[in-house]
């Protein structure tokens, strides 16, 4: 899906700058190094190398891609209002120099979300090839890349307090409600800026963080458990 995004920043552009841009869609390999080792991920940022994504994962990401379309005409169906910043017209947003580094290199923080309504985020999810939808426990590895969204558009001061997490598939679709949480952004941010501190080479990284104590407010809106 070719989509025309439109770049919404904080700060002006400033292109004596050295910049680094961390993607919310990355914040499983950034934050707890998931898929790609937080250390891996640090050395291609830093040679500017995009990490390929492996045949079987691209059928999944080519999947979602196609059907995102579906998810958001689900939620429209359910909700019976209509979102802005979708398909065609996602909006990029850009915290640029997010954790107020000095010197001649900064990080950004940026993200593209599925669509938005008032103060609410829409993020698609289309897993397991159309079979069904995901479970709760599925569900919770999207919770840093809401977080990190929801942190954006609120520095850039778009209030966001939720994002509906919509996993559609052939068979159902799910919709799990994640409110803001401050305490789980604290976290979050504590991690992206020590890797961010690291990306200027002024730090090391952990191999894993300290895992999350507190309680995710994600809470299950629309169909059956």
């Amino acid at each position: 899906m070719g989509v025309s995004m439109k770049t919404q920043t904080k700060f002006s552009s400033d292109k004596h700058l050295k910049r680094f841009n961390l993607r919310s869609s990355n914040a499983l390999n950034i934050c707890f190094g998931t898929y790609v080792s937080r250390q891996k991920t640090l050395d291609n940022l830093l040679n500017d190398v995009v990490e390929p994504i492996n045949p079987f994962a691209q059928k999944y990401v080519d999947h979602g891609n196609l059907h995102e379309s579906s998810g958001i005409a689900k939620w429209i169906l359910i909700n019976k209002q209509m979102p802005t910043e979708i398909l065609e017209d996602q909006h990029n947003y850009v915290l640029q120099n997010a954790f107020n580094l000095k010197g001649d290199t900064v990080v950004d923080l940026s993200c593209t979300p599925d669509g938005r309504y008032k103060d609410v985020l829409l993020e698609i999810k289309c897993g397991a090839m159309g079979e069904k939808p995901h479970t709760l426990e599925k569900m919770r590895i999207y919770l840093a890349q809401v977080c990190i969204q929801q942190y954006v558009l609120n520095s850039l001061g778009i209030e966001i307090n939720k994002t509906h997490l919509v996993s559609w598939s052939f068979n159902g679709t799910r919709i799990w409600e994640v409110q803001r949480n401050i305490e789980f952004e604290h976290y979050l941010m504590s991690i992206l800026e020590e890797f961010s501190i690291a990306l200027i080479g002024s730090g090391d990284i952990e191999k894993k963080p300290k895992k999350f104590e507190g309680e995710h407010k994600i809470k299950l809106i629309y169909g059956e458990k």
